[in-house]
């Protein structure tokens, strides 16, 4: 009897010692495994991605958010892409001074908010050159790839062209149809070409913010604005218009710009990794999901009672062409002027637009 006690008492001793080696190797374990990911969390190198876009809009979420998981997927714990929105680092016209200034490593920017700095990339903006995002973005692309852009694109690293799908007249209250319909109405500039476009319709002018385009029209400032479908659910415009008017008038140009001396400072893997989602592939994969999400938000408006779309008629676009062909040549003549090649652009522009959109 006495003997059993001593073995009873022996063993509960061993279980004792066995489960406290078992929690000691336990804790050691997790603690390396929350060390290890202390240093691959130090190791990463932080890229910071600025955009005036809210941060649940289509292309701050969509678009942007995706391509830094794809790129930070791709390095492996090398790479933390990490994506401030809604104009944290700098206003929609700040966007290229904040890459080459270092506020930000990489944004996402409307290159015609920068004054003259991307003259030929403003061909895209011609009217009524384009009507989906996959001809301008591979337009642009093309374009740089093959030399035209070199020198406007030479302050920054570029990683990426796009354009959106052909911008619609959407107005507050009143419709647009024919060509004399736009005098005096109050309009949002978003470019310069867009603004001459506007002006030569008898429009007058208003510079706002694409982000300000829903108080703006809200408060009255605005009467209507030039825009894609994806910008009226971006920024929920159709809760401040009423009419549509498809003439694809005109288009903008966006860059997904990075500063040169960040890039330079990245490993090959790095660098492998930015370049993979970079030029055409960037542009293909993101014109896709641009005109996927056009197409969808015109049938949410379409959808959505006291709304009206409407589309011009050949005859009545006829008008408009006849108006505005005056634009395209004092293009061409204030390319010239800057001894840059406007008519080579157009003309590659136009052959590349051709195959995509007809």
């Amino acid at each position: 009897m006495k003997k059993s006690k001593i073995s009873a008492k022996l063993k509960n001793k061993l279980i004792y010692l066995g489960e406290k080696m078992i929690k000691k190797k336990l804790i050691g374990f997790l603690f390396g495994v929350f060390s290890l990911s202390l240093i691959s969390s130090a190791s990463a190198t932080e890229l910071k991605l600025a955009t005036f876009e809210p941060p649940k809009a289509f292309i701050a979420s969509k678009i942007l958010g995706a391509w830094a998981e794809k790129v930070n997927k791709c390095a492996n714990g090398k790479l933390n892409v990490k994506m401030y929105a809604g104009g944290v680092l700098g206003s929609p016209p700040k966007q290229y001074d904040i890459v080459t200034k270092g506020v930000a490593d990489i944004s996402w920017t409307v290159l015609g908010y920068i004054g003259g700095q991307f003259p030929l990339s403003s061909v895209i903006e011609l009217p009524f050159l384009t009507r989906t995002s996959a001809a301008g973005s591979t337009a642009l692309n093309t374009l740089y790839d093959e030399g035209y852009l070199d020198k406007e694109m030479s302050g920054i690293h570029l990683i990426g062209l796009h354009s959106n799908p052909g911008y619609q007249i959407h107005m507050k209250d009143t419709k647009v149809m024919d060509p004399s319909d736009f005098k005096g109405k109050k309009m949002r500039v978003p470019s310069k070409i867009a603004g001459t476009i506007l002006k030569t319709l008898g429009a007058t002018g208003v510079k706002v913010p694409a982000p300000g385009t829903y108080e703006a029209l809200n408060k009255g400032v605005l009467d209507g604005t030039p825009f894609p479908y994806t910008a009226v659910g971006s920024f929920k415009l159709f809760e401040v218009t009423k009419y549509h008017t498809e003439v694809n008038i005109t288009n903008a140009t966006f860059g997904l710009i990075m500063n040169k001396d960040k890039y330079k400072s990245l490993d090959s893997v790095q660098k492998k990794c930015i370049d993979k989602f970079s030029g055409h592939a960037f542009s293909g994969w993101a014109s896709n999901l641009i005109d996927r999400q056009n197409a969808k938000m015109k049938e949410v408006v379409a959808n959505t009672p006291g709304h009206e779309i409407a589309v011009a008629s050949p005859a009545v676009l006829a008008k408009y062409k006849k108006i505005l062909k005056p634009i395209e040549k004092n293009w061409l003549a204030e390319m010239k002027g800057k001894g840059l090649d406007g008519d080579g652009v157009l003309k590659r522009a136009r052959q590349i637009i051709k195959k995509i959109d007809g």
